[in-house]
């Protein structure tokens, strides 16, 4: 018997090639709300970072979206997360090497998403520089970027939306009062 955690395009590979023998768990693309309720900024905002950003995003649980309420977006949320995502270093490995996603890869789906109307990079998009890492592992700094939820909806850019990079990135998602159905859409 095999136990595999990841995606599930590698769990349907390997139940084929163990003719179903194997015990899976299979998560990602998680996200969190922050709803009207402002509360515990400091701590909301450490919390989101690990989620994010811990292990250099690269783990099941990591925080792949995170929608905003616009009270949130007042008190500066997005600039807490970006102040705690600067202090991730090479050096003391709050940040490292990404195994499954190429720079090149992590580059171009940056860029694809920034050319969808209204979005915009909130922080990160730069490579890591002076290091060692081979080129066939990706290395870039903690990076979000953020999608209006109407753009989101958009057939046309839903799956790039939610295209999981299993590394330092996340999509940020701001919403009013008025737009809480779309979210749980």
């Amino acid at each position: 018997m095999t136990l595999f955690t990841g995606s599930s395009k590698v769990a349907e590979l390997l139940c084929k090639d163990l003719n179903g023998k194997i015990k899976i768990e299979d998560a990602g693309f998680d996200w969190k709300i922050l709803g009207p309720d402002v509360s515990d900024v400091d701590y909301v905002a450490y919390v989101s970072d690990q989620d994010a950003y811990a292990y250099s995003g690269q783990k099941c649980s990591a925080q792949s979206v995170l929608f905003i309420h616009e009270n949130w977006q007042k008190i500066g949320f997005v600039d807490k997360i970006k102040e705690l995502s600067y202090r991730r270093k090479l050096d003391d490995l709050t940040v490292g090497p990404i195994l499954s996603v190429t720079n090149d890869r992590f580059v171009q789906h940056v860029n694809d998403l920034l050319n969808i109307p209204g979005s915009k990079l909130e922080f990160g998009g730069n490579l890591l520089t002076n290091h060692s890492i081979p080129s066939c592992y990706g290395s870039w700094y903690p990076t979000a970027v953020s999608i209006p939820i109407d753009q989101l909806l958009k057939p046309e850019y839903f799956t790039l939306c939610t295209t999981e990079i299993f590394g330092a990135f996340q999509i940020i998602i701001n919403y009013k009062d008025s737009e809480v159905d779309k979210v749980l859409e």
